[in-house]
Protein backbone atom coordinates (compact mmCIF):
# COMPACT_ATOMS: atom_id res chain seq x y z
CA UNK A 1 0.00 0.00 0.00
CA UNK A 2 1.03 3.15 -0.87
CA UNK A 3 1.49 6.47 1.43
CA UNK A 4 -1.39 8.07 -0.04
CA UNK A 5 -3.36 4.75 0.30
CA UNK A 6 -2.39 5.08 3.88
CA UNK A 7 -3.37 8.36 4.81
CA UNK A 8 -6.64 8.12 2.46
CA UNK A 9 -8.02 4.21 5.08
CA UNK A 10 -6.44 6.81 8.37
CA UNK A 11 -8.54 9.66 7.16
CA UNK A 12 -11.68 7.27 6.23
CA UNK A 13 -11.18 5.75 9.88
CA UNK A 14 -10.63 8.68 11.52
CA UNK A 15 -13.21 11.41 9.63
CA UNK A 16 -16.05 12.85 11.62
CA UNK A 17 -18.20 12.05 8.03
CA UNK A 18 -19.05 8.80 6.48
CA UNK A 19 -17.20 7.59 3.74
CA UNK A 20 -19.65 8.43 0.81
CA UNK A 21 -19.05 12.53 2.00
CA UNK A 22 -15.89 12.34 2.29
CA UNK A 23 -15.42 10.93 -1.26
CA UNK A 24 -17.69 13.78 -2.32
CA UNK A 25 -15.84 16.27 -0.38
CA UNK A 26 -12.42 14.59 -1.82
CA UNK A 27 -13.88 14.83 -5.21
CA UNK A 28 -14.81 18.87 -5.36
CA UNK A 29 -11.91 19.99 -3.38
CA UNK A 30 -9.63 18.47 -6.44
CA UNK A 31 -12.48 19.86 -8.74
CA UNK A 32 -12.13 23.56 -7.30
CA UNK A 33 -8.70 23.54 -6.83
CA UNK A 34 -8.01 22.35 -10.43
CA UNK A 35 -10.27 25.46 -11.62
CA UNK A 36 -7.77 27.44 -9.56
CA UNK A 37 -4.63 26.24 -11.43
CA UNK A 38 -6.44 26.48 -14.78
CA UNK A 39 -7.04 30.11 -13.94
CA UNK A 40 -3.75 30.87 -12.99
CA UNK A 41 -2.32 28.89 -15.56
CA UNK A 42 -1.06 30.68 -19.15
CA UNK A 43 -0.48 27.27 -20.40
CA UNK A 44 -4.14 26.94 -19.91
CA UNK A 45 -5.60 29.82 -21.11
CA UNK A 46 -3.70 29.34 -24.12
CA UNK A 47 -4.87 25.54 -25.02
CA UNK A 48 -8.28 27.22 -24.56
CA UNK A 49 -7.34 30.29 -26.93
CA UNK A 50 -6.35 27.71 -29.85
CA UNK A 51 -9.02 25.64 -28.95
CA UNK A 52 -11.44 27.87 -29.84
CA UNK A 53 -10.30 28.82 -32.63
CA UNK A 54 -10.77 25.59 -34.08
CA UNK A 55 -13.48 24.05 -36.18
CA UNK A 56 -15.45 20.98 -37.01
CA UNK A 57 -13.53 19.41 -33.85
CA UNK A 58 -14.06 15.64 -32.16
CA UNK A 59 -14.85 16.10 -28.81
CA UNK A 60 -14.00 13.17 -26.11
CA UNK A 61 -15.00 14.06 -22.52
CA UNK A 62 -14.18 12.04 -19.51
CA UNK A 63 -11.31 10.91 -21.35
CA UNK A 64 -9.69 9.55 -18.34
CA UNK A 65 -6.58 8.60 -19.93
CA UNK A 66 -8.16 6.81 -22.80
CA UNK A 67 -7.33 10.04 -25.32
CA UNK A 68 -7.87 9.25 -29.30
CA UNK A 69 -6.02 10.73 -31.48
CA UNK A 70 -6.76 13.72 -33.26
CA UNK A 71 -9.52 14.58 -30.88
CA UNK A 72 -10.13 17.26 -27.91
CA UNK A 73 -9.78 14.67 -25.11
CA UNK A 74 -10.79 16.66 -22.03
CA UNK A 75 -10.86 14.87 -18.01
CA UNK A 76 -11.42 16.77 -14.73
CA UNK A 77 -8.61 15.58 -13.89
CA UNK A 78 -4.96 16.96 -15.16
CA UNK A 79 -3.00 13.51 -14.51
CA UNK A 80 -3.51 11.67 -18.24
CA UNK A 81 -0.66 12.92 -20.53
CA UNK A 82 -2.85 12.23 -23.27
CA UNK A 83 -5.52 14.97 -22.58
CA UNK A 84 -5.53 18.62 -24.40
CA UNK A 85 -7.17 20.15 -20.88
CA UNK A 86 -8.53 19.69 -17.50
CA UNK A 87 -12.10 20.85 -17.30
CA UNK A 88 -14.79 19.89 -14.98
CA UNK A 89 -17.93 19.80 -17.46
CA UNK A 90 -20.03 20.31 -14.56
CA UNK A 91 -18.56 23.97 -15.68
CA UNK A 92 -19.56 25.80 -19.01
CA UNK A 93 -17.63 24.22 -21.51
CA UNK A 94 -14.69 25.92 -23.36
CA UNK A 95 -15.73 25.62 -26.69
CA UNK A 96 -17.92 27.91 -28.87
CA UNK A 97 -21.15 27.35 -30.04
CA UNK A 98 -21.39 24.91 -33.01
CA UNK A 99 -17.78 24.36 -32.69
CA UNK A 100 -17.65 20.44 -32.63
CA UNK A 101 -18.50 18.11 -35.28
CA UNK A 102 -19.27 15.38 -32.61
CA UNK A 103 -18.95 14.68 -28.91
CA UNK A 104 -18.03 11.28 -27.11
CA UNK A 105 -18.65 10.84 -23.65
CA UNK A 106 -18.23 6.89 -22.56
CA UNK A 107 -19.19 6.41 -18.39
CA UNK A 108 -19.38 9.51 -17.84
CA UNK A 109 -23.41 10.75 -17.49
CA UNK A 110 -23.54 8.35 -14.72
CA UNK A 111 -21.57 10.24 -12.37
CA UNK A 112 -23.57 13.38 -12.70
CA UNK A 113 -26.03 14.07 -10.66
CA UNK A 114 -29.57 13.71 -12.88
CA UNK A 115 -32.10 16.70 -11.51
CA UNK A 116 -29.25 19.29 -11.03
CA UNK A 117 -26.08 18.71 -13.94
CA UNK A 118 -27.49 16.61 -16.06
CA UNK A 119 -29.80 19.19 -18.02
CA UNK A 120 -26.56 21.71 -17.69
CA UNK A 121 -24.55 19.37 -19.50
CA UNK A 122 -26.43 17.56 -22.07
CA UNK A 123 -27.77 21.44 -23.19
CA UNK A 124 -23.93 22.55 -23.07
CA UNK A 125 -22.77 19.19 -25.47
CA UNK A 126 -25.77 20.68 -27.82
CA UNK A 127 -24.71 23.99 -27.84
CA UNK A 128 -21.27 22.93 -28.56
CA UNK A 129 -22.73 20.89 -31.46
CA UNK A 130 -22.60 22.48 -34.99
CA UNK A 131 -26.33 21.74 -36.98
CA UNK A 132 -26.36 18.01 -37.71
CA UNK A 133 -23.39 17.12 -35.13
CA UNK A 134 -23.63 13.90 -33.53
CA UNK A 135 -23.21 13.28 -29.46
CA UNK A 136 -22.87 9.55 -28.29
CA UNK A 137 -23.25 8.66 -24.90
CA UNK A 138 -22.59 5.32 -23.34
CA UNK A 139 -23.45 4.07 -19.69
CA UNK A 140 -24.48 0.70 -17.90
CA UNK A 141 -28.16 -0.12 -18.87
CA UNK A 142 -29.50 -0.31 -15.48
CA UNK A 143 -32.59 -1.84 -17.51
CA UNK A 144 -30.94 -4.82 -18.11
CA UNK A 145 -29.99 -5.61 -14.89
CA UNK A 146 -32.83 -4.93 -13.26
CA UNK A 147 -34.64 -7.30 -16.00
CA UNK A 148 -32.01 -10.47 -14.72
CA UNK A 149 -32.83 -9.50 -11.27
CA UNK A 150 -36.39 -9.32 -11.77
CA UNK A 151 -36.67 -13.06 -13.86
CA UNK A 152 -34.24 -14.55 -11.87
CA UNK A 153 -31.96 -15.63 -14.33
CA UNK A 154 -28.69 -16.33 -14.18
CA UNK A 155 -28.35 -16.57 -17.54
CA UNK A 156 -29.14 -13.02 -17.80
CA UNK A 157 -26.52 -12.06 -15.40
CA UNK A 158 -23.92 -13.83 -17.25
CA UNK A 159 -24.80 -12.28 -20.40
CA UNK A 160 -23.74 -8.97 -18.37
CA UNK A 161 -20.58 -10.27 -17.70
CA UNK A 162 -21.37 -11.03 -13.99
CA UNK A 163 -21.22 -15.35 -13.18
CA UNK A 164 -23.56 -15.34 -10.11
CA UNK A 165 -21.72 -18.54 -9.09
CA UNK A 166 -18.08 -16.66 -9.09
CA UNK A 167 -18.73 -13.06 -7.53
CA UNK A 168 -16.32 -10.56 -6.44
CA UNK A 169 -15.43 -11.30 -2.89
CA UNK A 170 -16.84 -8.10 -2.13
CA UNK A 171 -20.26 -8.67 -4.09
CA UNK A 172 -22.33 -11.27 -2.50
CA UNK A 173 -26.32 -11.41 -4.07
CA UNK A 174 -28.02 -10.41 -7.31
CA UNK A 175 -29.19 -7.67 -5.67
CA UNK A 176 -25.39 -6.26 -4.36
CA UNK A 177 -24.72 -6.70 -8.25
CA UNK A 178 -27.50 -4.10 -9.46
CA UNK A 179 -26.64 -2.07 -6.37
CA UNK A 180 -22.62 -1.90 -7.53
CA UNK A 181 -24.30 -0.84 -10.91
CA UNK A 182 -26.53 1.95 -9.82
CA UNK A 183 -24.01 3.15 -7.54
CA UNK A 184 -20.29 2.08 -7.73
CA UNK A 185 -19.05 3.22 -4.05
CA UNK A 186 -20.75 6.08 -4.24
CA UNK A 187 -19.53 7.26 -7.81
CA UNK A 188 -22.21 6.74 -9.52
CA UNK A 189 -26.02 8.97 -9.00
CA UNK A 190 -28.34 7.54 -11.23
CA UNK A 191 -29.18 4.33 -12.98
CA UNK A 192 -29.85 4.51 -16.73
CA UNK A 193 -32.37 3.08 -19.21
CA UNK A 194 -33.10 3.71 -22.84
CA UNK A 195 -36.56 5.81 -22.16
CA UNK A 196 -35.02 7.81 -19.52
CA UNK A 197 -32.33 9.16 -21.92
CA UNK A 198 -34.03 9.80 -24.52
CA UNK A 199 -36.76 12.03 -22.47
CA UNK A 200 -32.97 14.13 -21.06
CA UNK A 201 -32.03 14.45 -24.46
CA UNK A 202 -35.14 15.68 -26.18
CA UNK A 203 -35.41 17.56 -23.44
CA UNK A 204 -31.74 19.13 -23.77
CA UNK A 205 -32.88 20.21 -27.57
CA UNK A 206 -31.46 17.54 -29.71
CA UNK A 207 -33.39 16.36 -32.47
CA UNK A 208 -33.09 12.69 -33.06
CA UNK A 209 -32.09 10.67 -30.33
CA UNK A 210 -31.24 6.80 -31.30
CA UNK A 211 -30.66 3.39 -29.06
CA UNK A 212 -27.26 1.77 -31.13
CA UNK A 213 -25.20 -0.88 -29.94
CA UNK A 214 -21.75 -2.08 -29.38
CA UNK A 215 -19.19 -0.59 -32.55
CA UNK A 216 -22.65 0.99 -34.52
CA UNK A 217 -23.76 4.57 -34.42
CA UNK A 218 -25.21 6.77 -37.01
CA UNK A 219 -21.18 8.61 -37.39
CA UNK A 220 -18.80 6.03 -38.05
CA UNK A 221 -16.34 8.00 -36.20
CA UNK A 222 -17.96 7.66 -32.79
CA UNK A 223 -17.98 3.89 -33.49
CA UNK A 224 -14.85 4.13 -30.56
CA UNK A 225 -16.30 2.04 -27.85
CA UNK A 226 -14.66 0.40 -25.45
CA UNK A 227 -14.79 -3.60 -25.51
CA UNK A 228 -14.81 -3.94 -21.67
CA UNK A 229 -18.01 -2.19 -21.29
CA UNK A 230 -19.86 -4.06 -24.19
CA UNK A 231 -21.27 -6.60 -22.33
CA UNK A 232 -23.60 -4.24 -19.98
CA UNK A 233 -23.75 -1.23 -21.75
CA UNK A 234 -26.64 1.49 -23.26
CA UNK A 235 -25.59 2.86 -26.16
CA UNK A 236 -27.31 6.04 -27.75
CA UNK A 237 -26.74 8.31 -30.25
CA UNK A 238 -28.66 12.00 -30.26
CA UNK A 239 -28.14 14.42 -33.91
CA UNK A 240 -28.55 18.41 -32.54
Amino acid sequence: MTAKQKAWQWLLAHSPVGRRTLMSIRFEAGSQLQRLRNALNPAYHRKVAALRRMSGVSVNFGSGGRGIAGWINIDVSASHADQYIAHDIRRPLPLRDGQARRVFAEHVVEHLDFRHEIPRVLAEFRRILEPGGALRIVVPDAARFLQAYAAGSREQFKALGWDLDRLPDDIFTPMHVVNHIYHQEGEHFFGWDFETMEWALLSAGFKRVVRQSFGHSLDPELAIDQPNHSLYSLYVDAIR
